[in-house]
């Protein structure tokens, strides 16, 4: 019995009205048109993106509302060698094919999300800074020398709309099919005096999953509503405090996932639970007990900068002191055997929980060149504490009465061919006065970390044309906890889910020195070619929550990668093209994978990736038509991995050699990752011309293509999501003078 994610097309339209809602993308009215460089901070301060040595894309805040990109699984497809896999609670992000893996609730990521300037801990936030959005900045490759630990296959850093004195703002109401309601806005004011702006933001979204529970007669739903508040203290002095808040509430009722391709057995018998059982992956129905996931979010931060226009050689210092609390709460519960059985039921034993407290005091400014040689010199420095907190936890209950039917479809951890005699023997054995006809399980996993950190990084300008960066991370992180397991009747749990009671504890304290070399040089008037090379870490740990003690704790994991590529406008600044390649190096890569007994963190050896990135965006002499677009190739493998889990339908006398024979086992070394699609690649042109004096149309096409990649990490072939091609068209009416706009969206 396998099991597939849904992957049926979807069709949407939405129709959005914004009002009072100033917009740089307003109705082109000159022929004579020129790129604007974007203005960026993937090195912690402003500067124009031709000047910073990595690959780095970007997406407006005024692409994603016109395109109804609802979320940041929908802003990412637009970018190069980026997989994002929503999901309310765990959700599964990867840049050049690595990243934090489905279902690892209690693993660092690999992909670090910044939310206007703030490192936050788990890709459970990715969606809190993806509405009222200013921009969306992909930085693809290591980033640990600005954004520290976990962050080795990237960053995605979200600045939102900023808060200013300004009177202004926009609201948007949205639907489309699947029941889609979506309800948006935002409000900017002064506060008190015009020298304390206020934005004030949210979104309500509710959705259908297009998925119906013939079992138990439900329809899966979505439901999210999200807010934020910013406010911005200009002090006066060159001092500025600012104060943001955000909070989210979403639930999901329901799971998309469906059986694919059971056997005989199997269907007869879930057949007499659900008349209306299909195996059918396609067909939006699915037969399973209940089950739904929560999502609670809060966070604070308190900002506060100060600048001098000169202090002793430094010129233009300022100094900024960040500190955030922010939190999330996770309760779910869902069908553990996908089944219509009512015989097992996974939980959190209560809301599970990660809390993490930052604090970061940075400076930054100019100096003179050293020695006289060059034109100057940039410095960033500081120091970063962070402290989080994280629990993850399963309960599994087991309900007696429904064992004889589990092993009757050929499930319940026995023999397919088991004598049904085997159930009255499990019952005695494992029943007690009192007990009833229920047995459980508990799992669960705590961990605190504590990472302190000292960082530099400064640019030398050699010449006017020649650049030279260099940064250095330095981090000492102490991280505690536990592992257990225990069940209220160890011969039900062991015979049927392979559990043993233990209890196990986590101490180790880590050090890391995480560098950065980049040259950049200007060729010619805006065109700039760089080399880099960068290390970072991501930090080891202890599994969980696991059913036995097997491979309990997992080794940090290092990543070094190597860029080379161009950034540059072209025909008189009406083209912009931007090519990076790169190799980048895992060394004890962490794997979230099935070890024979339960699923669990290992260290996979080796990996490899190698690959390119180009974005570009061209104004043709026609002056109503912007053309922009993406191409992203990756090569993502595992040097050695000669124990791998095995498809469920390779034999276990095929496992290669000093392998584990209770469960298939494969020698991976020289093939692919999951989630990791070779090809990436979109297109998305777009008009816009006046229609009257007030009034103008937009009219857009989006092309977005990504690879055939698999969803396990075994390669199963049932688990390989066939190369896909989304066309989304849009056409709208926007008053010239950047006020309603009317859009519809076809997806």
């Amino acid at each position: 019995m396998t099991r597939a994610v849904r992957s049926t097309p979807f069709f949407a339209v939405f129709i959005s009205a914004l009002a009072i809602a100033p917009s740089s993308n307003s109705i082109a009215q000159a022929a004579n048109r020129v790129l604007e460089e974007v203005i960026v901070t993937a090195q912690k301060k402003e500067q124009g993106l031709l000047e910073v040595p990595a690959s780095v894309s970007v997406i407006s805040g005024d692409m994603a509302s016109e395109a109804a990109l609802l979320d940041t699984q929908d802003i990412v497809q637009y970018t190069p060698n980026v997989k994002f896999v929503s999901s309310n609670s765990i959700p599964t992000l990867t840049i050049r094919g690595f990243g934090t893996p489905p279902g690892a609730r209690n693993l660092e990521p690999s992909v670090g999300i910044v939310i206007d300037g703030v490192y936050f801990g788990r890709p459970n936030f990715a969606n809190d800074g993806a509405y009222d959005i200013e921009r969306l900045e992909v930085l693809r490759g290591p980033q640990g020398p600005l954004f520290g630990k976990n962050s080795v296959a990237g960053v995605l850093n979200f600045t939102t709309q900023a808060a200013r004195p300004e009177t202004g703002g926009y609201f948007a109401l949205s639907a489309g099919n699947l029941g889609e309601r979506r309800i948006e806005g935002a409000a900017s004011f002064p506060l008190v005096s015009d020298r304390i702006g206020t934005r004030i933001a949210f979104r309500k979204r509710d959705r259908q999953q297009g998925v119906y529970n013939t079992t138990i007669d439900v329809e899966n739903e979505f439901n999210d509503l999200s807010a934020r508040l910013r406010l911005n203290w200009d002090i006066g002095d060159s001092n500025a405090l600012g104060i943001d808040y955000f909070w989210a509430d979403s639930d999901s009722l329901g799971t998309p996932i469906q059986m694919h391709e059971v056997t005989d057995r199997a269907r007869a018998e879930y057949l007499e639970h659900d008349p209306r059982f299909e195996d059918d992956p396609f067909d939006t129905n699915q037969s399973v007990q209940e089950g739904y996931s929560e999502r609670k979010v809060e966070s604070l931060t308190v900002r506060y900068r100060h600048d001098w226009e000169e202090i002793g050689a430094f010129n233009n210092l300022g100094m900024e002191i960040t500190g955030n609390i922010a939190e999330i709460l996770s309760p779910f519960l869902q069908d553990s055997d996908f089944s219509p059985i009512d015989f097992t039921l996974l939980s959190s034993i209560d809301a599970d929980g990660y809390e993490q407290k930052s604090f970061e005091w940075r400076f930054s400014g100019d100096l003179p060149a050293p020695f006289g040689w060059g034109e100057g010199l940039d410095l960033l420095a500081g120091y970063n504490r962070f402290v989080s907190e994280n629990t993850s936890s399963i309960r599994i209950d087991f309900k007696l009465d429904q064992l004889e039917d589990v092993i009757q479809s050929g499930g319940g951890g026995l023999p397919p061919n088991s004598e049904l005699a085997a159930v009255p023997i499990i019952i005695a054995e494992g029943s007690a006065p009192g007990q009833g006809d229920t047995r459980f399980v508990e799992s669960a996993v705590y961990t605190r970390a504590e990472a302190d950190s000292v960082f530099l990084q400064g640019t030398w300008y050699l010449t006017p044309q020649i650049d030279l960066t260099a940064g250095l991370r330095y981090t000492d992180e102490t991280k505690t906890g536990f592992s257990y397991s225990e069940s209220d009747s160890q011969v039900v749990a062991s015979r049927i889910a392979g559990q043993q009671n233990f209890y196990a504890t986590y101490d180790e304290r880590e050090t890391d020195v995480a560098p950065k070399l980049a040259l950049s040089w200007e060729i010619f008037e805006d065109f700039r070619a760089f080399v880099s090379v960068t290390k970072a870490f991501k930090s080891g740990g202890i599994s969980g929550p696991l059913i036995s003690p097997i491979d309990v704790t997992y080794r940090p994991e290092e990543a070094q990668s190597t860029e080379i590529g161009i950034k540059s406008f072209l025909l008189d600044r009406t083209l912009q093209l931007n090519l990076t390649a790169y190799q980048v190096k895992y060394t004890d890569l962490q794997i979230y994978a099935f070890n024979g007994n339960q699923t669990t963190t290992l260290n996979g050896d080796k990996a490899t990736g190698r690959g390119f990135e180009l974005d570009f965006q061209w104004l043709p002499p026609l002056p109503i038509l912007t053309v922009a677009g993406s191409v992203g190739f990756t090569d993502a493998t595992y040097d050695e991995y000669p124990c791998a889990p095995g498809p469920a339908t390779q034999s276990t006398d095929d496992n290669p050699p000093g392998c584990r024979t209770e469960e298939p086992r494969q020698n991976l070394a020289g093939e692919t990752l999951q989630f990791a699609p070779r090809f990436s690649a979109s297109l998305f042109p777009s008009l816009r011309f006046p229609v009257s004096d007030s009034w103008g149309m937009l009219i857009g096409l989006d092309i977005l293509y990504q690879g055939e990649h698999y969803l396990n990490i075994d390669l199963d072939p049932l688990s390989k999501q066939d190369a896909t091609t989304k066309v989304n068209l849009r056409i709208g009416l926007a008053e010239r003078n950047g006020g309603w706009r009317f859009v519809l969206n076809a997806k």
